[in-house]
């Protein structure tokens, strides 16, 4: 997986332009600890969430007061970009990580505060949470509205606490938001497979995608409870979602079909390669040299 990082050792913030606001995000890619890097998925699902903002279900009059809450946050980009959007936000991932997202969370929020004081932006709350630890679960109070992870899975043994530790924080209006790069075709297997023994899935198309934020190898999903899971959580009296509602948003955006092709967008030919580009190359010359040496 280091191989994999998408950024040089002396990369130490990541800029992110995203509704309105530049983000300044730390890292530490020299950091054994894969959440200290900012990974191309957390960008893939800000600029998706920027893309629909302008009405349908990710909205900020469809999102404000609603609660989130983020699996694997690491640096926090994703669960900024809900916060953007009005959602209260608790950022979770593992003890060791909670510095670097807890200086992240503060120092952009308090940017965006001071920059926009009125601007309704929801609150974010920095919790640890290991995945299928009943009390850090019990202590942040779920279900949630939203419960969003961005690049969590890379490695088959974390995809079992992942589904138990999700279906212990949903509930029957959850959406669940998962944004991932394919890495491993066994483990992208194994993982689609307990997505849909668990939930009802959706792709996100790529044409629901930023038309520069986006990459054959990342896939964004959209799922929720499916309804024997619904009816058998004891946690909320709520009425379940109609059937029709899941997938289709309140504007008559589709997210039910897998795109089966990537949508082109039209370059100028004078178009120099941003930053996007560059760390996409990036991760593919890393990939191509894993397994060179040198002598």
């Amino acid at each position: 997986m280091e191989d994999e990082r998408l950024n040089s050792p002396s990369t130490s913030t990541v800029v992110v332009e995203v509704l309105g606001h530049r983000l300044h995000i730390s890292q530490d890619p020299n950091s054994k600890h894969l959440g200290t890097t900012v990974w191309d998925a957390s960008m893939v699902f800000v600029k998706f969430l920027e893309k629909n903002s302008r009405k349908g279900r990710f909205c900020p009059s469809k999102l404000k007061g609603k609660r989130a809450i983020e699996l694997g946050a690491g640096c926090g980009l994703a669960g900024l970009g809900m916060a953007l959007l009005g959602c209260d936000v608790v950022s979770t991932d593992q003890v060791e990580v909670l510095p670097l997202l807890m200086r992240n969370v503060q120092r952009n929020m308090s940017w965006i505060t001071q920059a926009n004081p009125s601007e309704s932006v929801g609150a974010v709350e920095v919790v640890e949470l290991d995945w299928g630890n009943k009390d850090h679960i019990r202590s942040v109070c779920p279900p949630f509205d939203y419960i969003i992870a961005t690049d969590v899975v890379y490695a088959e043994h974390l995809l079992e606490p992942l589904v138990e530790t999700i279906l212990a924080l949903a509930g029957p209006r959850t959406t669940i938001l998962i944004g991932y790069e394919i890495r491993s075709n066994t483990v992208h297997e194994q993982m689609t497979n307990m997505w849909k023994n668990n939930f009802e899935v959706k792709t996100i198309p790529k044409a629901k995608m930023d038309h520069k934020y986006r990459h054959p190898s990342i896939q964004l999903f959209m799922m929720e409870l499916k309804a024997q899971s619904k009816s058998e959580d004891s946690t909320s009296d709520l009425p379940k979602i109609p059937e029709t509602s899941f997938g289709t948003d309140e504007a008559g955006d589709n997210y039910e079909l897998e795109e089966k092709e990537e949508s082109k967008s039209v370059v100028t030919e004078d178009e120099k390669a941003d930053d996007w580009e560059t760390r996409r190359a990036g991760a593919m010359a890393a990939r191509l040299l894993r397994d060179v040496k040198i002598a």
